[in-house]
């Protein structure tokens, strides 16, 4: 509602929302004299207010109507006795003037007209203003005109403020009456004119804002400014000042904020100002013409926010260090700018400071305030970026900066060997170009960042010997430039933490005592297999190997002897075959119970060949050779070393190629024999005079003694290059492996002493042996017969050729046999002529024995034998002298012949008889030959 001057009652004044509209009634507020307080500041009161009946409250001295909505002319002077008067925040359009004659123009101490429309000339309304007045506020309203000069005569004032308002012309030459004047602000107005050389009298100005002129004040800021020693606020920002900053600002002890921005101010910023430091909290010299360089005495000013921007600082060097980090400020509105504060100088010197750079063992350079970061200790730059940070066994501690992920350019990073402590920051995470980074040797805690696993040009990464706890998920990086010093962290055991830290791409683990082993795949791990499923993979594919190549050579066999039909006689018999198996495969082993048809035997030999190969495979390789490097129960032996001084991991195992030639003499030495002897029985079990129970425990035999031996040399191989450090230990893991080799035959031993019995087809063999080496004897003399043979056959070959040509002499002596026999039957007719009749007994005698004679002849001339008696028989003859004389002739002729075919018979006998006996002895294969040379005999 409307101002109350008369009203029914006089709760109204302690009720904040004053609404209802009054009437006039008979009784008013002109009634109490004793009234000394109006406050109805903050209400909704609207319309004017009418002065008139107030002006009779004598005791009235606080009247306040702010916060209101009322309008119309203030008159401030409204009680006789008025002190305070509050008429801000209202639609006032107008200002009484303050009038002489009343009382309250001596009482008046307060007085506030601000945030109104009030529409008045300063020099005409404010010329007389209260002489005792002590804090006089007109901002936000539209005042214009200019100061009047009597406002130099207000010994109490002490804050005035004409802010925000249209004022124009210059400030009052002389203002020099103003001792109490603690805030003058007649800022952002359209005030002109240099600044007035303001008197000694100001002593106790705290606060002066003549910023933000329309037109602005010109020339330079006076030097008396330092009279003012105790000002705090000086604000000239927003005019036309030009010159230079006059140094001896850097004498006002108290001054706090310090704001000429948005002037024309030239030169360099006077290092005096650092002399402000722990008082100024705002200096603002933004939007000016200062150039050169950026003191470092600025950046002293601790806790002060700084505004530099604006300038031309952009033509000159950085800016200062300490000011771009804000090591002491606690704004500076060029931090983010490139040229003056790098941001890779800023994210190197945080990492100074959060790893005490102080206690560095070399720290060239980095505490200099202008000096390039290019040329700071450790720091390499390639086309003015960080290229390289060098800073191992540099004495680091504290902590690592949140700023190294801000070196965007950086491709290599060392920090070890120092005792840089909390986690790795993430923003490491953020260095996409890094290849090298080495932060071993520090004392690094928790998880490694996540970050790391986006490194995709990383190609060397230590983290060894920290209290790192777990690695996150990072992608194999390639091995080709460090081998295997590519990825090295605490993965190994003995570990500083109950559980192992895992890492499953590490080229590299190393243990609590800083031994490192190489965590590397298998040669066969390209084929996707570990030493275990290869083994596994082996095993099979070995035994189908043999079978099917037992089986190709038996079906080859028999279909080479598809045409023979001849019996099997001279062959082996197959307890030849069973002792030559077992000769094999050993007598003191039990695997010679393969050789036999005992049940039990078999099992005992099948369980030892499992036992062994189960050592070998499980216990030796397995639990070994591809053991966990995380897991404790592992036997390789950390021999590798990851110096704190280089990158590259050695290995300080004494083990070479003369340790590799032993094991491989070794190898040889103790498995060829067994080896070569598994490869003949299964070959033997080939044959196919065999049967079918004999070939499979033949070849059941075989496959077992190779199968353990291809196991124990692959496993010895794959043991010793995962376990041995030294030539001697190469040589005692070998003999390890060869001990668990002679198992079988221990477990053979074992046997035998616990009962004989149980061993005896090992025993039987023995005594057979015996027979059976003189057999051998008696086979090695029938060679010797047979060689004995073959040259006397040659000889008969050659005495035969002597017998043809013997036959046909006597052919010839035949013929002439012949002859003498016509002429002795010529003799007969003669004689039986002459004879007398009385010796024709004798001559029929003589007759027949000549006849006998001729077909003696004649079957000596078929290749007949003659016997000797015929040549007795001719003694019977008569012994007359012509019938003598033809006995002599015949016996003559016989004794010519019988000699010839007594050594013809002699020859064909022994050759009947040594041919008989080769057969006997020959060999199956040789049986067609010996029948073809009887038939060559018999022809003969």
């Amino acid at each position: 509602g409307q101002f109350p001057v008369y009203t029914r009652n006089y709760t109204f004044c302690g009720n904040p929302a004053l609404e209802s509209e009054w009437r006039y009634t008979k009784y008013g507020l002109a009634n109490l004299f004793k009234l000394e307080t109006i406050d109805l500041a903050g209400n909704k009161l609207q319309g004017t207010i009418d002065y008139r009946p107030l002006y009779n409250l004598a005791s009235l001295a606080h009247f306040d109507v702010s916060g209101n909505q009322l309008s119309g002319e203030i008159n401030a002077l409204v009680t006789p006795s008025i002190v305070h008067s509050d008429f801000s925040k209202n639609n006032f359009t107008s200002m009484r003037r303050f009038d002489k004659y009343k009382g309250s123009y001596q009482a008046l101490l307060f007085c506030d007209v601000s945030n109104n429309a009030i529409q008045i000339n300063a020099a005409d309304r404010l010329d007389n203003i209260p002489p005792n007045i002590k804090q006089f506020f007109a901002q936000n309203n539209q005042i214009i005109g200019s100061l009047p000069d009597s406002m130099n005569d207000l010994p109490q004032l002490q804050r005035f403020d004409l802010s925000s308002n249209a004022l124009s012309g210059s400030l009052p030459e002389s203002l020099n009456n103003l001792p109490q004047l603690r805030q003058f602000d007649i800022s952002s107005n359209a005030l002109s004119g240099q600044l007035p050389g303001f008197s000694e009298s100001f002593w106790s100005l705290q606060e002066l804002d003549l910023s933000h002129q329309e037109i602005g004040f010109t020339g330079s800021i006076p030097e008396e400014l330092v009279r003012f020693q105790s000002l705090k606020v000086l604000k000239l920002a927003g005019n036309k000042l030009t010159g230079m900053i006059p140094p001896s600002i850097g004498n006002m002890a108290v001054l706090e904020m310090f704001d000429l921005s948005n002037n024309l101010l030239r030169d360099t910023i006077p290092p005096e100002l650092g002399l402000l430091e722990g008082v100024l909290k705002l200096l603002d010299l933004s939007n000016n013409t200062m150039s050169g360089v950026i003191p470092s005495e600025i950046g002293v000013l601790k806790g002060a926010s700084i505004l530099l921007g604006g300038n031309l600082f952009l033509n000159s060097s950085e800016a200062p260090l300490s000011l771009c980090l804000l090591r002491n400020v606690d704004y500076f509105d060029l931090e983010n700018d490139t040229a003056l504060c790098p941001i890779e100088r800023n994210a190197l010197s945080n990492i100074y400071d959060t790893a005490k750079g102080g206690e560095w063992t070399d720290r060239t350079n980095w505490e200099h305030e202008y000096t390039s970061y290019c040329n700071w200790h450790g720091v390499v730059c390639e086309n003015d970026h960080v290229a390289k940070l060098d800073l191992r066994n540099n004495g680091l501690s504290g902590r690592l900066s949140e700023s190294i992920g801000k070196l965007s350019s950086i491709e290599v990073l060392d920090l070890s060997d120092n005792d840089i402590k909390g986690s790795i920051p993430t923003q490491i995470g953020l260095l996409s170009n890094i290849t090298y980074l080495r932060l071993s040797y520090n004392a690094f805690t928790g998880t490694a960042p996540e970050g790391l696993g986006e490194l995709s040009n990383l190609q060397l990464l230590q983290l060894q010997s920290n209290r790192i706890t777990k690695m996150p998920d990072i992608s194999p990086l390639d091995e080709s430039v460090y081998n295997k010093s590519t990825f090295v962290t605490d993965c190994g055991v003995p570990s500083a933490f109950t559980d192992p830290m895992e890492c499953k791409h590490c080229t590299m683990c190393c243990n609590a005592n800083e031994d490192c082993y190489p965590q590397e795949d298998n040669p066969i791990s390209e084929w996707g297999f570990t030493y275990g499923t290869f083994a596994a993979l082996l095993i099979p594919s070995f035994i189908a190997f043999c079978g099917m190549t037992v089986l190709s050579l038996y079906f080859f066999r028999k279909y080479k002897n598809r045409e023979n039909t001849r019996t099997m006689s001279r062959e082996r018999s197959i307890e030849e075959d069973d002792k030559y198996a077992l000769s094999r495969i050993g007598k003191e082993s039990v695997y010679s119970y393969f050789v036999t048809n005992e049940a039990l035997g078999w099992v005992v030999a099948f369980a030892t060949l499992g036992i062994q190969v189960a050592i070998l495979i499980f216990f030796v390789m397995v639990m070994a050779s591809e053991a966990n490097l995380q897991e404790d129960t592992i036997d390789i032996q950390f021999t590798w070393k990851c110096p704190r001084d280089a990158e590259e991991c050695r290995d300080t195992a004494d083990l070479n190629n003369i340790g590799w030639f032993i094991f491989c003499m070794l190898m040889i030495a103790f498995l060829a024999k067994d080896s070569i002897n598994g490869s003949k029985l299964i070959y033997h079990s080939s044959k196919t005079r065999h049967s079918l129970g004999s070939r499979i425990r033949y070849f059941i035999g075989g496959i077992g003694l190779c199968l353990i031996t291809l196991v124990a040399t692959y496993v010895s191989t794959v043991y010793n290059n995962t376990i041995a450090t030294s030539n001697t230990e190469i040589i005692v893991n070998s003999v390890v492996v060869l001990f668990i080799m002679d198992l079988d035959e221990y477990i053979f031993a074992l046997l035998e002493a616990c009962n004989a019995k149980w061993t005896g087809h090992a025993s039987d063999s023995d005594s057979e042996d015996n027979r059976s080496d003189e057999e051998a004897r008696n086979v090695s003399s029938i060679t010797e017969m047979k060689e004995e043979i073959a040259r006397q056959k040659t000889q008969i070959a050659s005495q035969q050729e002597e017998l043809m040509r013997q036959r046909d002499q006597v052919a010839k002596q035949n013929d002439e046999i012949t002859k003498l026999c016509g002429i002795v039957q010529q003799i007969q007719g003669s004689l039986m002529q002459s004879i007398p009749q009385s010796q024709s007994p004798l001559f029929e005698s003589v007759t027949t024995q000549t006849s006998e004679l001729e077909d003696a002849s004649l079957e000596r001339d078929a290749g007949r034998d003659g016997s000797v008696d015929e040549v007795e028989d001719l003694n019977q003859l008569p012994k007359d002298e012509t019938a003598f004389e033809m006995r002599e002739q015949v016996i003559g002729r016989r004794r010519l012949l019988y000699p010839m075919m007594q050594n013809q018979n002699e020859l064909e006998e022994p050759r009947g008889e040594e041919s008989a006996s080769a057969d006997a002895d020959a060999d199956p294969s040789d049986s067609e030959n010996v029948d073809y040379e009887s038939d060559k005999k018999a022809e003969f």
